[in-house]
């Protein structure tokens, strides 16, 4: 053996025993004696990634593969280290080559292989990193190389999916599903993509295919358990959630998915505990901490003090740490035309498109420019709508925060608007980020969002008593002159019943509209009170999901054990169509308490129909009281379970007086602060320049 090759053969025993410092010896021994040598610089190659890293390596394998390219050990060397530094460019062009060159024996194909799942591995890392253009890099020569491969399709499918391409996820999920039509897991990645897509219908199919396959598929059933809560299918969506949890009780998803059932059935107190649950497990979820303030909204038994605690705890933990601290390049002319930026995943068939749609129609536009960043990535014709009357509308759902906050700040957005607060599909660590000068939260959240980041809360006086919310608040409570929202009906509402009910059925009845996770047990003891004390009424109560008869047992028992005469309650399901029929119903309608209701009060009165309210001391419990006012109805709103009991009972043994409310009653809506949209916009463009004039004081101040 010539000395050369016996320096690299000592070199190779040594590296395989870890005795790196010898074989470093050899290796320059043999270097010095040939510089050029292909299998020095392989050894050396191989060591260097042992002991430091792949980057410097890179030139002795390069080395090697000049001097020896028909060795095909060295070709995959040098594209493994290229991958390891993320040069998959480079690594792509020189697998290119070596393909081009021909791979005919078994040695090469095997290392081909071994490149194919080097390179795949990597991309799987990179995707846990959260660094989808590596990773889908990555892919990229996994395909080239075998195009067949389904895990790679698969993950490149997913990639799509968490950057907003929807329809490239969609094609790459059909692709390995009909290479692989028994995957389970393809099938429930492709349901939770269709949900995202706003097919519900096929997401639901696509994941009962799914746990068909495979019983045993935990995250089957907790996705499946998602959708079936937007069809408002809770009973089976808790279910589901259930059996995800037996399955995997670490599956942070299925708790929440179970929570948010329970909170729409009403069980607010198993709700709170399984977002416990849920964070328990991962502290850090933002989803289920979110959903675990709202369900404390809805609880009678938690004060509005607490609520504002745990939100203020939100902040700290979520969004103080974002804050990004840096000047601002917005110009700071004080009279200027300013750039408004709006934020939500409702800017679709959605309650809150009905009250932003006349702000947008109403809004001086020669002041202002309007610019909508959505977040939901779905979009209607609703959205298609709005964004004809907007200056600029971006679907941001496919960026992370950091890149949506990016994106607002070179779009120089001065006042920054949320509409969403902790409701589904927020973007609060966008706000936490402080990507413009003034942050406003507005019409989604009728409570703080805990963020400092924010700097005001949109509101009015009815629904927030001065002297009385600010210590509520981390955001300064920015209080409108007039109301602080407007209604905008439906164009499909029909016409107001002529003659009430109860004039054909010879008897009152009382209707409840509003969503049963509202609907606390108080209010349901004064309803039996109302009924016990009027025996010939009835109570109409839309609940979701009472064709189930497990659901309909679950609520005929709450009912009950609040008193209320079962034989003389009608139950209905929530419907999407003949909406507005049911009030036809209706003589008086009830309102939930304390979280009271909002856009269900103002259709409520726009069909005709008046309503009974308990105002109580935070805006969740204001709303009745507020809308109440503003049509000149504010007797109808009364301040203890009692005297809200006499309210309802006076009004319907009072036939004539119940005539004369409900007549005209659309009419005067029409008419009421309610409707009057020029006026709202009018106040809130105030209020933006307000607002910003304050910042270019203070920020010229500092």
């Amino acid at each position: 053996m010539e000395p050369i090759g016996r320096y690299v053969a000592k070199a190779a025993t040594h590296i395989a025993a870890g005795r790196f410092q010898k074989a470093h010896l050899n290796l320059q021994r043999a270097l010095e004696m040939s510089p050029a040598d292909a299998s020095v610089h392989y050894q050396f190659g191989l060591l260097t990634c042992k002991v430091d890293a792949p980057g410097p390596a890179i030139p002795h394998f390069v080395n090697a593969l000049r001097a020896a390219p028909e060795r095909s050990a060295y070709w995959f060397a040098l594209a493994g280290a290229l991958l390891e530094v993320d040069r998959i460019g480079e690594a792509r062009a020189l697998m290119e080559r070596f393909r081009d060159r021909g791979v005919s024996d078994e040695e090469s194909r095997a290392a081909l292989k071994d490149v194919v799942d080097h390179a795949f591995s990597l991309a799987q890392a990179r995707f846990k990193e959260g660094a989808f253009p590596v990773a889908e890099a990555s892919l990229d020569l996994v395909l080239f190389l075998d195009e067949m491969h389904s895990g790679a399709t698969y993950l490149a499918a997913a990639i799509a999916a968490q950057t907003g391409r929807l329809q490239q996820a969609f094609d790459l999920f059909s692709i390995v599903i009909d290479r692989e039509p028994d995957n389970a897991a393809y099938f429930a990645s492709l349901g939770a993509l269709l949900m995202i897509m706003g097919d519900n219908g096929g997401a639901v199919w696509a994941l009962e295919k799914s746990v068909g396959l495979d019983p045993d598929l935990a995250i089957a059933h907790s996705n499946l358990s998602g959708v079936l809560q937007k069809v408002s299918r809770h009973g089976l969506a808790m279910s589901h959630a259930q059996q995800a949890i037996a399955l995997d009780p670490a599956c942070v998803g299925a708790h929440i998915n179970l929570g948010c059932s329970q909170k729409s059935l009403g069980d607010l107190t198993e709700a709170i505990r399984s977002f416990d649950r849920a964070l328990a497990l991962q502290p850090l979820n933002v989803i289920a901490y979110s959903n675990r303030l709202f369900a404390k909204l809805y609880a009678e038994a938690i004060p509005a003090a607490d609520y504002a605690s745990d939100a203020r705890m939100f902040g700290t933990r979520f969004a103080d740490p974002l804050l990004r601290l840096r000047p601002f390049a917005n110009d700071r002319d004080p009279e200027r035309r300013l750039r408004i930026g709006l934020v939500s995943g409702d800017l679709c068939t959605h309650a809150v498109a009905r009250f932003i749609e006349p702000f947008l129609e109403h809004l001086d536009r020669s002041s202002m420019d309007v610019h909508a960043y959505m977040t939901q990535a779905h979009e209607d014709d609703i959205s298609r709508r709005l964004s004809t009357m907007l200056d600029g509308w971006r679907n941001i759902s496919g960026l992370d925060d950091d890149a949506a906050a990016d994106l607002i700040e070179a779009d120089a957005i001065d006042v920054l608007v949320d509409l969403s607060g902790h409701s589904s599909g927020h973007r609060l660590l966008l706000f936490a980020r402080k990507p413009a000068p003034v942050q406003v939260t507005w019409i989604g959240h009728p409570a703080t969002t805990g963020l400092r980041a924010i700097d005001y809360r949109l509101t009015d006086a009815v629904h927030d008593l001065p002297g009385v919310s600010e210590d509520l608040h981390t955001e300064t409570v920015w209080r409108l002159p007039g109301v602080s929202a407007t209604y905008q009906a439906r164009g499909d509402i029909p016409a107001v019943r002529c003659r009430p009910p109860f004039e054909d059925n010879g008897y009152v009845t009382f209707g409840v509209l509003n969503r049963f996770e509202k609907i606390s047990d108080l209010a349901l003891e004064t309803w039996a009170g109302i009924l016990h004390a009027l025996p010939d009424a009835r109570l109409f109560m839309v609940v979701a999901d009472v064709g189930e008869s497990d659901i309909l047992a679950q609520v005929e028992e709450r009912l009950a054990r609040a008193g209320l005469p079962l034989d003389r309650i009608r139950l209905h399901p929530r419907v999407s169509t003949g909406y507005f029929e049911l009030y036809h119903q209706i003589d008086i309608a009830l309102d939930s308490f304390p979280y009271n209701g909002g856009t269900t009060s103002c259709d409520t009165l726009y069909m005709g129909v008046p309503f009974v309210a308990l105002q109580g001391a935070s805006a969740v419990a204001r709303t009745g009281v507020a809308v109440l006012t503003a049509v000149g109805l504010e007797e109808l709103a009364a301040e203890t379970p009692e005297a809200y009991a006499a309210c309802a009972l006076s009004l319907a043994r009072d036939s004539d007086r119940l005539r004369e409310v409900r007549s005209g009653l659309r009419e005067r809506m029409i008419a009421s602060p309610l409707m009057d949209h020029a006026r709202l916009a009018a106040d809130v463009g105030e209020a933006f320049r307000t607002m910003w004039r304050r910042w270019v004081d203070a920020s010229r101040a500092a």
